[in-house]
C-alpha cells in the first residue's frame, strides 16, 4: 500500500517531447508543463482508484492489477492496457492509444517520500517527480 496518498508534482524531465509524441497542441502543451498535478491514490487490495486533478480538470480512475482496462487521457485520447505491481513499491502498466495503436509504458515508482512516474513512448523517457502531502 505505498502507493496510498495524496501526491503532488513538483519536477517533471522531458515532459514536453511525451506531450508533443501524444499530440498535445502547444497552447495545452504549455498549460501543462506549469501544472502541478495532485493525484490521490487508494488502493484496496488488487483495486487501485485515483483521482486526477490538473489544469484540465479533474478524473477519477479505477483498475484491478492485472486485469485490461480502458482510460481517458488528460487530453482526451483512449487508451487500454493494465498495470502490474512488479514490486511492493513498482507499478508497471503497458498501454495503446485507441484507435491508432501506438504503444507506451507507464512506471510509478516509490523512492523514498517521493513517487516517480516513467512514461516511455516513441523512444523518448519522461519523468515526474511526486512528493506526499
Amino acid at each position: 500500500m505505498a502507493f496510498e496518498g495524496v501526491w503532488k508534482m513538483f519536477k517533471n524531465d522531458n515532459f514536453e517531447a511525451l506531450l508533443i509524441a501524444l499530440g498535445v497542441p502547444e497552447t495545452q502543451r504549455k498549460m501543462a508543463m506549469e501544472d502541478n498535478m495532485e493525484m490521490d491514490i487508494k488502493q484496496e487490495g488488487n483495486k487501485f482508484t485515483i483521482l486526477e486533478t490538473s489544469c484540465f480538470g479533474t478524473k477519477t480512475s479505477e483498475w484491478f492489477l492485472d486485469k485490461e482496462f480502458e482510460n481517458t487521457l488528460a487530453n482526451g485520447s483512449r487508451v487500454k492496457g493494465k498495470f502490474s505491481l512488479t514490486t511492493m513499491n513498482r507499478l508497471e502498466g503497458h498501454f495503446k492509444i485507441l484507435p491508432d495503436g501506438k504503444e507506451f509504458i507507464t512506471i510509478r515508482e516509490i523512492q523514498g517520500d517521493t513517487l516517480v512516474q516513467i512514461i516511455k513512448i516513441d523512444g523518448q523517457d519522461t519523468k515526474r517527480f511526486f512528493k506526499k502531502q
